[in-house]
């Protein structure tokens, strides 16, 4: 599990974490997701391999997932940069699987499972390691559609009528050259290799001044035709758990991935017990939504428990240690571990950052500052620099 990225797209959201350790709905962190996925799936042999800014993640590893690893013949266990890659680090993720090789052959697994430790979903493996194997494929990737006008931001596919891998490009400027529809298959960085394919694929690299040590920059371009590579397209967890799969890369789509959860019909429940995922504190409340005049759901939001709520939160995710001032109103938000927000406040698409504070009759909207509010695509990043003028008794 690849689990070092920097997330340097997410501005101070990631100041102090790396991306897989992000805070996400409300008790968990990014890559419980992926966790859960493994375990859920009889997964239970797995390498962290981490890198930048690791200590948040490292602690949390070890509190929520190291207990249930611990039994005979299963193991979780974090690979280092430090200790695995001491003077130049992990080059790219190619790499940092690389340096790990005699840590995975060590297990005699075949086939090996590559994934990234900072996406939103839940996925059941068992399928796609079938799926590569009944097709004694070299490399599976696993890939979901996106809309055509974001495939700038993906790996794009194209496939052959057998699933077969005709074409990957890395983030591509334009489509040229691929079948373009509304929607297109988009790598979820999601791999499954042939333990042995693994390893000789990668020892080539290694020695290459050309490459970025990166597989979806080198390595799986580079095997289109010259290997068996093949698309596993994941449509779900059956009829009441539809395919959903969220990159949380950006502010803007880690605030919409909060809000989705917050849906009548969200992806997925966080509180799933067919899918389990432990959190440190528990799992957050869910409160109930009411409808508005104008049709849309309001109210619903995620509450972590310690946290104190004096106002009104509506269709927001609230983290652990948040305070919540008389008169409040928080709507359309993500408000990060530790914040605290004053009285008579009004905040409106924003994302309040870990330890904010917000002073008294702070009014975040439209017109503040010409900045996003509920309702655009863009949310509000608010974070103590914000307030820097502002006297700390004006908090509450």
């Amino acid at each position: 599990m690849l689990a070092g990225g920097k997330g340097e797209r997410l501005g101070v959201l990631t100041r102090d974490v790396c991306k897989p350790a992000l805070p996400f709905g409300a008790a968990f962190r990014n890559i419980d997701f992926t966790l859960s996925n493994c375990v859920n799936s009889g997964i239970r042999r797995i390498g962290i391999a981490t890198q930048h800014k690791p200590d948040a993640l490292l602690s949390h590893v070890d509190a929520v997932w190291g207990p249930a690893a611990r039994r005979g013949g299963e193991f979780l266990e974090v690979w280092p940069a430090e200790s695995r890659a001491p003077i130049v680090g992990y080059r790219g993720t190619a790499d940092a699987v690389f340096r790990n090789l005699d840590l995975i052959g060590q297990q005699g697994s075949d086939p090996v499972l590559v994934l990234a430790g900072d996406h939103v979903y839940q996925m059941d493996y068992r399928p796609m390691l079938e799926f590569h194997r009944a097709r004694n494929a070299d490399v599976t990737i696993g890939c979901i559609e996106v809309p055509a006008a974001d495939a700038s931001q993906f790996g794009i596919l194209s496939l052959d009528d057998d699933a077969r891998i005709a074409r990957f490009v890395e983030k591509p400027r334009t489509l040229e050259g691929f079948r373009v529809a509304d929607r297109v298959p988009a790598s979820m960085g999601i791999y499954v290799f042939g333990a042995a394919f693994l390893a000789q694929v990668l020892r080539q690299d290694a020695f290459s001044s050309e490459s970025r040590h990166d597989f979806g920059g080198d390595i799986l371009p580079r095997l289109v035709g010259r290997a068996a590579l093949y698309a596993y397209t994941f449509t779900g967890r059956g009829d009441d758990h539809p395919a959903y799969w969220r990159d949380v890369g950006t502010p803007a789509a880690y605030w919409r991935a909060h809000l989705e959860l917050l849906d009548v019909a969200p992806p997925f429940r966080l509180d799933d017990a067919t899918w389990p995922m432990p959190a440190a504190g528990g799992p957050p409340a869910l409160t109930p939504g009411y409808r508005r005049a104008d049709g849309s759901i309001g109210g619903r939001s995620l509450i972590a428990d310690g946290s104190a709520i004096d106002g009104l939160v509506d269709r927001s995710v609230v983290f652990q240690g948040v305070r919540l001032g008389r008169g409040s109103i928080v709507e359309s938000s993500v408000v990060l571990p530790g914040a605290v927000i004053g009285r008579n406040c009004r905040l409106s698409g924003a994302i309040v950052d870990g330890g904010c504070r917000v002073p008294d009759e702070t009014v975040i909207d439209a017109a503040w500052s010409g900045r996003a509010a509920a309702g655009r695509d863009e949310p509000v990043v608010l974070t103590n620099a914000d307030f820097a003028s502002v006297p700390l008794h004006a908090c509450a």
